[in-house]
């Protein structure tokens, strides 16, 4: 059987996880890595974070005008009526006609307080903090789909505990009724069966209710229903400590990163805001012709001129020394939400680990007692079969073993699970990391597109959109 693996980082000096995905045996049949392949590239939030993330990559183009010159071209049409009474009686003091003028005008600009460079670099960090976001977005994802299918694969398990429980009980109750009529057994006997079958059956109903619920989850996430679901399987591997993990999930989880970049963005908009205090230098060009707009020369006139502008803000309201104010209080601010960021991604990942350890010690204690009540049903039942134990023992001990059956099966979906949510908290929960077969989704191909574009409109936005590497087969 062809498998693949998912490389996880390891958690403490004795242990180190790494996910396997078994190769479906069936037609039809479905792994977890195919289930994420399938909603990184239909996924419409994760569609709906990129082209958010296309939209902010303009802000540097914007941010790079500035330093580019402005063209503008002007026109006028017009009528003019003058009346001057000093031209009288020599001349005609009146003067009616048509007024007309074009130009265009050219701006260059020289210097900007070093605001250019400000906002170039707090566009850019906005960019850094927004390619982050995505990143975090597309781990969300992953833990969505993984949440859905991992609760499928144990919706779809306590279901069958839970109807092969309800068989067993209705099989026990037409032996106790049987039993009854021939007076080995009394009425109480029958309606204590009959109690464990209604809420058998009521069991049942709310497993198929939850697995519904995962099933639609499943479906919004991934873009198609789940069908033969193959379970993953955690392997040990390499070893490394926990202080590690800790250190990665501070400095690598992409909520943490994205804070860092806004802290940055924080200080270049001090920057800019600073600039608007600064003396503004800049090339003017400009050219004009105009038709008969004055008594005295009705006729065509024309000018042009090339001046160098010095503007000097000298005082404007307070607006400048405010927005600065602002800003330097947003950045700490700024700062303020990284410190939490690193808390929350040390939270995670600690709260995954402490899940993980009890989930598998949870794990090896349900097997045991799994082993243990299906002995213990085995002797229940020889010993009822000669009076020694009553329909009561019996039924408490089939009980017992779908218990222990069922905490197994939750255990197993709780350890699974906790070993991405590690994954994720240290920021490595992406398509690259996990090496789906898929070109993994570029940020920078759209930046460089549009980063110093002077004139044009957005293409097609299809050419951005993720490509299977090899088109997946069922096996």
């Amino acid at each position: 059987m062809a498998s693949l693996r998912f490389p996880l980082l390891s958690f403490t000096p004795v242990v180190c996880l790494s996910l396997l995905a078994v190769s479906a045996r069936a037609e039809n049949s479905a792994t977890l890595e195919q289930a994420w392949t399938q909603a990184y590239r239909n996924n419409p939030s994760l569609e709906a974070q990129r082209a958010s993330l296309r939209a902010v990559d303009e802000q540097v183009s914007q941010a790079l005008s500035n330093w580019r010159p402005s063209a503008d071209a002007t026109a006028s049409v017009g009528r003019t009526d003058q009346y001057a009474p000093e031209l009288a009686p020599f001349e005609d003091p009146r003067y009616d006609g048509n007024a007309r003028s074009y130009g265009v005008q050219v701006k260059q600009p020289l210097f900007r307080g070093f605001r250019t460079k400000a906002e170039t670099e707090a566009a850019e960090k906005t960019v850094l903090a927004g390619r982050a976001k995505l990143e975090s977005a597309e781990q969300q994802l992953f833990l969505d789909t993984a949440s859905a299918y991992l609760g499928i694969l144990r919706d779809e398990a306590v279901l069958d505990l839970e109807r092969n429980h309800e068989t067993v009980l209705e099989d026990k109750l037409k032996e106790t009724n049987t039993r009854a009529q021939a007076g080995e057994l009394t009425r109480t006997d029958e309606r204590q069966s009959e109690s464990r079958l209604a809420r058998a059956r009521v069991s049942r109903y709310q497993a198929e209710s939850t697995l519904t619920q995962d099933r639609a989850a499943y479906t919004r996430l991934v873009g198609m229903d789940p069908a033969g679901l193959q379970p993953p399987v955690l392997i040990v591997e390499s070893a490394s400590s926990l202080a590690a993990i800790f250190h990665r999930a501070e400095t690598n989880n992409p909520d943490v990163l994205s804070a860092q970049y806004a802290v940055e963005e924080a200080d270049a908009e001090i920057r800019l805001n600073r600039g608007g205090l600064l003396p503004e230098v800049d090339l003017v060009g400009s050219s004009t012709r105009s038709y008969g707009e004055d008594i005295s020369l009705p006729g065509r006139e024309d000018s042009s001129q090339v001046l160098v502008q010095l503007t000097v803000p000298l005082y404007r309201s307070g607006t400048d020394y405010s927005k600065t104010r602002q800003a330097q209080q947003t950045a700490t601010q700024r700062r303020e939400e990284l410190d939490e960021a690193r808390h929350k991604a040390h939270e995670s990942a600690d709260n995954a680990w402490q899940s993980f350890m009890t989930a598998q010690a949870a794990l090896d204690a349900d097997r045991s007692e799994a082993d243990a009540s299906a002995q213990a049903l085995a002797g229940v039942k020889e010993e009822s079969k000669v009076g020694t134990r009553t329909t009561l023992d019996v039924l408490n001990a089939e009980q017992e073993l779908l218990d222990a059956k069922t905490d197994m099966v939750k255990a197993q979906h709780d350890r699974d699970l906790a070993v991405l949510q590690i994954r994720a908290a240290e920021g490595m929960l992406t398509a690259q990391n996990l090496k789906l077969p898929v070109e993994p989704y570029d940020p920078k191909r759209h930046y460089d597109d549009v980063r110093d574009q002077w004139a044009g409109f957005s293409e097609d936005d299809s050419r951005y959109a993720v490509k299977s590497l090899s088109t997946p087969t069922a096996r």
